[in-house]
């Protein structure tokens, strides 16, 4: 009889301690355990929707400029300088659709990038290895 009391007592402490080891852990950014759940971190820590959108504008002026300054020297052609500002326009399209609910994923973040990333490499072959004006 005596054993099976302590062990009612035993279960009655182990019951109580849980919950309170599962809100400590609240206070380090993370939910608490629940069965079937995975970690998550915590809403409260959050970046702005549109991060990293200065960034991508930032590489989209450079390049046009690079762009211009290709053509105006004559180092790009009037048919090289249309296809560039071309892709340079569909990225800018792809941004705008990214955009257009309000948030921008990490996702489509590094497909901007990727894109701009693309498009500099053409412009640096355009510029040194493109067809000439005369």
């Amino acid at each position: 009889m005596k054993s099976i009391i302590s062990a009612i007592a035993a279960t009655a402490t182990l019951a109580a301690i849980t919950p309170a080891q599962a809100d400590s852990l609240s206070g380090y950014g993370r939910s608490a355990v629940q069965p079937g759940y995975s970690w998550q971190y915590s809403s409260s820590v959050s970046q702005h929707p549109l991060t990293g959108l200065r960034e991508i504008n930032q590489r989209q002026v450079a390049q046009r400029t690079r762009i211009d300054n290709g053509f105006h020297r004559g180092v790009i052609t009037r048919w090289e300088f249309r296809r560039l500002v071309a892709e340079q326009q569909d990225i800018q399209a792809m941004e705008r659709a990214f955009v257009s609910d309000g948030y921008l994923a990490p996702r489509e973040r590094m497909e901007l990038h990727r894109r701009l990333g693309i498009a500099s490499q053409h412009i640096a072959y355009e510029s040194r290895y493109g067809q000439r004006r005369l």
